[in-house]
């Protein structure tokens, strides 16, 4: 097994997680941490110090990142999780039991806050356990905690480098390449034991931000779905509703305004990804910019 953890800049939160990543790993298993464009120096130092393999990218861009590190890896499998992750005790053997089925393509766990927030941004592991063509997208876990097949990541050319934190969309890469894997005809499921617990460390306003990031990557996947033929205005419609209007609502009538006014900045970020994209083209399911920017 190969993991892979990308970090830019949070080399304290890193140094806090990485100890718990090696203590799930077994002999021969490796872990590769991508330093993504960080401005500090002070990443390369503790990861070498731990014994991981450290790789740096120049370029920002976590998709990019995330492609540097299992393409650098050397095991056909391959977990990823955050820098501000810390893996449960069995997350990498139940990451191994869900990838030991050859038609299993890509797996998802579940992210749970280590303290409550105003503004929830960790994802539990809901109801959908394998994705479908009829599934609700945005419910297929977290980049945080994921695994893939190698062979699956290869066939669809990796993540694509515009979605995803630190690229022009800002998130989505994860969401994007199980709907890809599943395309490609694999399966992608649920792996309820593969649990991380994630570190709450932003104020409200950058967890605002991060909320507006998740829709833009949401709306840009339903303008790409359309394109592989699916109902995009019923898919925007459902965005709109199943992670906005609804759960704002919810949050309303429990007099959490905060996580209201999140749900209703990332239905705001949907319809800004959904209309910044409608011109655009996929390549082997990857955008393209019609600017060529």
């Amino acid at each position: 097994m190969s993991v892979v953890v990308c970090s830019r800049d949070r080399s304290v939160l890193l140094g806090q997680s990485l100890p718990t990543v090696l203590a799930e790993l077994r002999d021969g298993d490796e872990l590769v941490v991508v330093d993504s464009a960080s401005v500090s120096a002070d990443v390369r130092p503790l990861v070498e110090r731990l014994g991981a393999t450290y790789l740096r990218v120049d370029e920002p861009g976590l998709s990019r990142a995330r492609n540097a590190g299992w393409r650098a890896s050397r095991h056909p499998l391959v977990l990823c999780t955050d820098d501000d992750c810390h893996p449960l005790p069995g997350w990498r053997d139940a990451g191994a039991r869900a990838l030991a089925d050859p038609g299993v393509g890509a797996v998802w766990g579940s992210v749970l806050p280590d303290r409550d927030s105003a503004i929830p941004l960790s994802v539990g592991l809901s109801d959908l356990r394998e994705l479908t063509a009829d599934s609700d997208l945005s419910m297929a876990g977290h980049g945080a905690c994921m695994g893939f097949r190698r062979e699956a990541l290869e066939a669809l050319g990796g993540f694509d480098v515009l979605l995803g934190a630190g690229g022009r969309f800002r998130s989505g890469e994860d969401k994007d390449a199980f709907d890809r894997i599943r395309r490609n005809g694999w399966r992608v499921v649920a792996a309820p034991a593969m649990a991380v617990t994630h570190v709450v460390h932003r104020d409200d306003t950058a967890a605002r931000r991060v909320m507006t990031g998740y829709g833009v990557g949401a709306g840009v996947i339903v303008r790409k779905r359309a394109a592989e033929g699916d109902p995009g205005l019923r898919l925007l419609l459902s965005e709109l509703w199943r992670h906005g209007v609804k759960p704002a609502w919810w949050w309303a009538k429990e007099r959490r305004f905060a996580a209201a006014l999140g749900a209703l900045t990332r239905g705001a970020g949907v319809l800004q990804g959904w209309w910044s994209v409608r011109d655009w083209a996929l390549a082997n399911g990857h955008l393209q910019d019609p600017k060529g920017a």
